[in-house]
């Protein structure tokens, strides 16, 4: 413990010397605020890593999740005012408006006399569930009454997704085993949208880094004390309700499926589908809940889309509703796009962030496509049956993700990683059944995907640039689809072969 203690003082301060330098307010003020927090997390981080198993690959990855959003949240903070657009967020160095007012707000909670916990209580302009706002102003009243210091609840970010690593690595090797589970925990620490959304003052990094404890404590739930899985589960699910209720009860509706999959044998026929049933009763009620809220900002979110993109707004001009809710489902989809952020002749910052956020959703795509055929590959019930919970709520939450914001750039993406843990332990899984079947399928995805990159990459050139003659916006989908489906048939002619020429062999 004294050795955690020295490791994390050192760590702390030298950490904490270099942000104060970006921190606004007195540099000594600064360095000590800085250097507190951050030594209290790297402390706190160290003790999670040697429960957690104490493996130096894991270490790295806490690091690297850790250090990167310092990194990046810190600098971005100092580069925007300088490089960026001329709004006053970025003007204040915020990558987001909702981050910039919600903290704004935050800062001035600092001069209530009341209980912060009042606030909770209160009407919200900037944050509608209080959790965030409140947790920042006690950090500005606790630590930091002097001057304004956003870096710190950036800091308090990258300090909550680096303590949900152990819990999804242990997580992930109770399921599968070392190998996939450093392969989930680098996707987890280094996916660029996580990192994107994580070094800012914003919910994800915290709902995030909760989700993965909640998610421990339900895979962990029969290898030792049960007490302490329902503590890690009870707090982990009363601080994502706090910070954003909605985004938690159906992370937590999820925790509950895959809980009574993962604990009830089959062959309990008779309580699997009574607790089926009240499963499916609950999810009923709250997807109910959940299509209000959805319906009363589909329009708006639709009209922005429209809005923000001029030949979108003429593809589905004049069309049916039901046309122009699919057209921008499939957009949002398909967003951040990447030939268009590489086209883009945009901010260099902002194109930069886009590109390299396009290059990660495009890279994990494809092994989300293909996760319903590795349903078919697997060859054990029970991590079939596990594994068909994961895959359909993260389709059907990306599905929802973008019906929800569209093809907003920003909403869009950040409600797709609110289940960012099964996300990155998906794909590994996807692949590893893909090589264990020796497979073409994930392959041949791929190829339409790279298909449909190379079509838009033209369109999207000659746009902006004129550089190459450009087709018309349907007959290029005509090109994509008619390819694409002569990849899909020729694969299944090819198998069709295969499988016949078997069966002949099988008939000598």
């Amino acid at each position: 413990m004294m050795k955690n203690a020295v490791i994390a003082l050192v760590s702390g301060a030298g950490l904490g010397a270099a942000a104060a330098a970006f921190v606004p307010g007195a540099y000594a003020s600064s360095f000590w605020i800085s250097a507190l927090l951050l030594s209290v997390s790297v402390f706190i981080l160290i003790c999670a890593w040697r429960w957690g198993g104490g493996q130096k690959g894991l270490a790295a990855m806490m690091a690297a999740a850790f250090l990167v959003r310092l990194v990046f949240g810190i600098g971005i903070s100092a580069v925007l005012p300088v490089y960026g657009y001329d709004n006053d967020e970025q003007n204040a160095g915020y990558l987001f408006t909702d981050a910039y007012r919600r903290d704004d707000e935050a800062w001035g909670l600092r001069l209530n006399p009341g209980s912060l916990w009042e606030v909770m209580r209160s009407e919200f302009d900037t944050d509608q569930y209080g959790g965030l706002l409140v947790l920042s102003g006690i950090v500005y009243r606790g630590i930091s009454p002097d001057a304004h210091r956003p870096q710190l609840i950036v800091m308090l970010g990258a300090f909550f997704i680096a303590l949900g690593l152990p819990f999804f690595w242990r997580a992930s090797r109770a399921l599968f085993d070392e190998k996939m589970a450093r392969a989930a925990g680098w996707i987890y620490a280094l996916y660029p949208d996580g990192i994107l959304y994580g070094s800012s003052q914003l919910r994800e990094p915290f709902m995030l880094g909760l989700f993965a404890i909640g998610f421990w404590a339900v895979c962990d739930w029969k290898n030792g004390a049960r007490w302490k899985r329902l503590l890690g589960f009870g707090l982990a699910a009363a601080g994502m309700l706090l910070i954003s209720s909605r985004i938690a009860v159906m992370a937590l509706l999820a925790l509950a499926v895959w809980f009574w999959v993962i604990h009830t044998s089959p062959r309990q026929k008779k309580l699997s589908w009574l607790g089926y049933a009240a499963i499916a009763g609950a999810g009923l009620a709250l997807a109910g809940i959940f299509w209000v809220w959805l319906r009363e900002s589909l329009s708006w979110d639709m009209t922005l889309a429209v809005q923000n993109s001029g030949w979108v707004a003429k593809l589905i001009e004049g069309r049916p509703r039901v046309f122009q809710m699919g057209f921008i489902t499939i957009y949002g989809l398909l967003r951040p796009l990447l030939p268009a952020a590489i086209a883009d002749p945009s901010n260099p910052i902002w194109k930069t962030i886009a590109i390299v956020r396009s290059a990660g959703w495009y890279a994990l795509a494809p092994f989300l496509l293909y996760s319903p055929l590795a349903l078919l590959r697997a060859q054990d019930r029970a991590e079939r049956r596990r594994m068909l919970v994961m895959v359909i709520t993260l389709l059907v939450w990306v599905l929802i993700s973008s019906l929800r914001a569209g093809g907003d750039d920003w909403d869009n993406p950040r409600y797709r990683i609110a289940f960012l843990p099964w996300l990155a332990l998906a794909a590994p899984w996807a692949l590893a059944k893909a090589r264990a079947a020796r497979d073409a399928w994930l392959a041949r995805l791929i190829a339409v995907e790279v298909v449909f990159l190379l079509f838009f990459t033209n369109w999207y050139f000659s746009r902006y640039f004129n550089w190459f003659g450009r087709l018309p916006f349907w007959t290029m989908v005509a090109w994509i689809v008619a390819l694409s489906g002569l990849i899909v048939v020729g694969g299944l002619v090819w198998d069709a072969r295969g499988w016949l020429a078997r069966k002949f062999q099988k008939s000598k």
